[in-house]
């Protein structure tokens, strides 16, 4: 493994469920969603904007975070409707497990070429 995969794995399998767990302990208040929004909506437009500009790694980056605040956030709204603690728990580890999706896209588009 290159030392390039090996830091996104380490990003996609740890930064991201960390990310996304900590997130999830914030209280669940109608201003945090917002801010959350706010940010996926500001990385995506970043990324988008660097792709024209040779920052292919940080558009990367940016949408990596776009796509963490995005399962986090809806993970907090489907906690919000659940008072049951089970399907709070399955809902908490599906959103640490969607957190790594983006690794699976970047291993598939590794080995094609």
């Amino acid at each position: 493994m290159t030392p390039a995969a090996l830091i996104a794995f380490a990003i996609c399998f740890v930064a991201g469920p960390a990310l996304s767990a900590g997130l999830m302990r914030l209280p669940d208040r109608r201003a945090i969603v917002s801010g959350l929004a706010l940010v996926v909506a500001t990385s995506v437009s970043l990324a988008l904007w660097l792709q024209d500009r040779d920052g292919v790694l940080a558009g990367l980056a940016l949408l990596w975070l776009a796509w963490v605040l995005s399962v986090t956030m809806i993970a907090m709204g489907l906690r919000r409707r659940t008072a049951n603690p089970r399907p709070r728990r399955w809902i908490t580890v599906s959103a640490l497990l969607a957190t790594t999706l983006p690794w699976f896209g970047l291993a598939t588009a590794d080995l094609m070429v």
